[in-house]
């Protein structure tokens, strides 16, 4: 309570020209002034007619007994603003995966991945001054855009390296989002559902996230202030069940990991930078699974 005073303190004592900015930004869903999670999406609104786009690059390295897998990864989500509670978003990505064995293989595949579609509904809000806080819930699908009967002069890939899953999976959760031009307070839970495809069925996967990132410049805001840089941590947990082929148990699947990740924004009033570095900090995986080594992340996200 005493760091949301001091925060409405500030405000208030701004010329009317910095108010009218930041109030602009929470009222109609400009929320680039604001800075935001990287690792997962933000519970501020999109304004009603309003797009806000994402892009991000993915790079990650996962290893054990002697083999490694490496993912890059280009994903664009675009949301859009049905109504002041309600916004509808697309995901789409491309990849390529490459993986080397300690016997001396390599194998690769790269395509388009599969696409996701959720909507997003502002089930409670609070507005005040310089800020705003938002809890809202979200579902969708995950369709099979992506191919997933690659092959190589080996035959067909396995399924950790191919771009598509090639099944209709259910998402579902809950994002809430405090924030102010000081700080920002982020929480996720996050659900997929994995349906059965080609004889294999995933994994469900779950996630519990949170972020908290702090204006570190400028200390003091003024009138002519443009920009804003924030600094910040999130935790990510990640728990994926264990993968069925032909309806037999896949020993050497899934598992949980806890990512601890450094990240920094520079927002300005209708875009934002955005960067961060997943690092494993506990992970149990069963059988001879993969363990994540780190993953890095660079964006932007942009109000148009």
């Amino acid at each position: 309570m005493a760091i949301a005073v001091s925060s409405a303190f500030k405000i208030k004592r701004l010329p009317h020209r910095l108010f009218g900015f930041a109030g602009g930004l929470v009222l109609f869903g400009c929320g680039a002034a604001f800075a935001a999670p990287v690792t997962f999406n933000t519970a501020l609104p999109v304004g009603k007619g309003a797009f806000v786009l994402r892009n991000q690059l993915i790079y990650s390295e996962a290893s054990r007994n002697g083999t490694g897998l490496s993912d890059l990864r280009d994903v664009a989500l675009l949301g859009y603003g049905l109504s002041p509670d309600l916004a509808l978003f697309g995901s789409a990505s491309w990849l390529r995966r490459d993986v080397d064995t300690a016997s001396g293989l390599s194998r690769d595949a790269d395509g388009l991945g599969d696409v996701q579609v959720f909507a997003r509904y502002t089930a409670y809000r609070h507005d005040f001054s310089g800020g705003a806080f938002r809890v809202a819930p979200f579902f969708g699908i995950e369709l099979p855009t992506g191919e997933n009967r690659k092959r190589d002069s080996l035959g067909q890939l396995p399924p950790g390296l191919q771009p598509g899953s090639g099944s209709v999976d259910g998402l579902a959760g809950a994002v809430v989002s405090w924030a102010s031009l000081d700080m920002n307070i982020d929480g996720q839970v996050f659900w997929q559902e994995n349906t059965k495809a080609n004889g294999i069925n995933k994994g469900d996967v779950f996630k519990a996230d949170a972020a908290f990132y702090r204006r570190v410049y400028p200390r003091e805001l003024s009138a002519y202030t443009k920009g804003f840089l924030f600094g910040g941590l999130e935790v990510n947990y990640r728990h994926e069940g264990r993968t069925r082929m032909n309806g037999v148990i896949d020993p050497d699947s899934g598992g949980e990991t806890l990512f601890l990740t450094p990240g920094l924004h520079y927002a300005r009033r209708l875009w934002m930078l955005e960067g961060a570095v997943q690092i494993p900090v506990a992970q149990s995986t069963n059988g001879t699974n993969l363990q994540q080594d780190f993953s890095v992340r660079i964006g932007i996200r942009i109000n148009l």
